[in-house]
């Protein structure tokens, strides 16, 4: 493939900067606004946004009350992102060769559903090969897979969702999982020998945020029971704030069964021993095609491994 771009006329002309004051604009909606957010003048950014529209040789914003992207601008946005953050990327593998690090990986995970997972396979990684810089990032699918496309991450680890297939990403299971209806150690729901989903759904309860896996799943228990399901008191998708509004509260929530053994085990929190085994579904990574992290297929290969060890062989 011809890599050279002499047949593409504003290419050569392009600079990052142009770029960043394209997206401030976007997000402003105002020139005024975009100044005062990059520190620059009204002047400077007029300035910048006039020579990008020459070298793109188009209009990307119709000028009103409020900035509003052109069809050009669309075009210019949906790729904007991705370069610049293609740019932060190969500094920061730059920077780690002079550092004398192996490799970085950003991870993305809805951690509720891999708290366990995901841990062993970054401790097994580093364990092989201790160079590797590994952040990870907590969230919900879809700002994790909008950050993915942008090349801010290099993986999401959570329940497989339509949305990463529709955005054109590569998706992999790794382990189914259940979950589990939880309280604080000793609340009288988990007490009681054959509790039912009216008996739960007698109590207040945390809840994860509509539309999620785990809300949906929880849903649909319910309503295999004939029972409504309760509307929540609390909403969240924080193991972290879930683990001590419970024990605040004293209220009902749902977890991914892995993590509620491992904090029954920790003696954090008692699970409910419903008559129904209630699946989560199946846990797995999401990642973009042609990925450029050179380290990445290394930890796709310990959370192979970790998933086959959890799932037992």
């Amino acid at each position: 493939m011809d890599e050279s771009l002499d047949d593409i006329a504003w290419a050569r002309r392009l600079k990052l900067r142009h770029l960043e004051v394209f997206l401030a604009l976007s997000s402003a909606g105002s020139v005024t606004a975009a100044a005062a957010s990059m520190h620059m003048t009204q002047p400077a950014v007029s300035h910048w946004l006039a020579d990008l529209e020459e070298v793109i040789d188009a209009a990307l914003f119709t000028r009103g009350r409020r900035l509003a992207l052109t069809e050009a601008g669309e075009v210019l946005m949906r790729h904007a992102r991705r370069m610049l953050g293609d740019v932060r990327r190969t500094h920061e593998e730059l920077e780690s060769v002079t550092a004398g690090i192996t490799g970085r990986l950003h991870v993305g995970t809805i951690l509720s559903a891999s708290p366990v997972l995901l841990p062993r396979a970054i401790a097994q990684l580093q364990r092989s090969t201790p160079g590797i810089y590994v952040e990870v990032v907590e969230g919900l699918v879809a700002p994790l897979i909008e950050r993915l496309q942008r090349h801010e991450i290099d993986l999401i680890i959570g329940p497989l969702d339509q949305r990463a297939h529709h955005a054109g990403l590569q998706m992999e299971g790794l382990m189914h999982d259940t979950f589990s209806i939880v309280t604080r150690p000793g609340h009288p729901l988990a007490k009681l020998r054959h509790p039912t989903w009216r008996d739960a759904a007698g109590h207040p309860w945390i809840m994860p945020p509509v539309a999620t896996v785990s809300r949906t799943r929880l849903e649909e228990a319910f309503a295999r029971a004939g029972v409504a399901a309760p509307s929540p008191r609390i909403e969240t998708a924080s193991i972290v704030a879930l683990q001590a509004l419970l024990h605040e509260t004293g209220y009902v929530s749902s977890l991914a069964g892995s993590v509620a053994q491992l904090y029954r085990r920790l003696k954090l929190v008692d699970i409910v021993p419903m008559r129904e085994q209630l699946d989560f579904g199946l846990i797995g990574m999401m990642w973009r095609a042609g990925a450029p992290s050179r380290v990445l297929p290394q930890l796709q290969a310990c959370l192979r491994n970790e998933a086959r060890e959890l799932q037992g062989g």
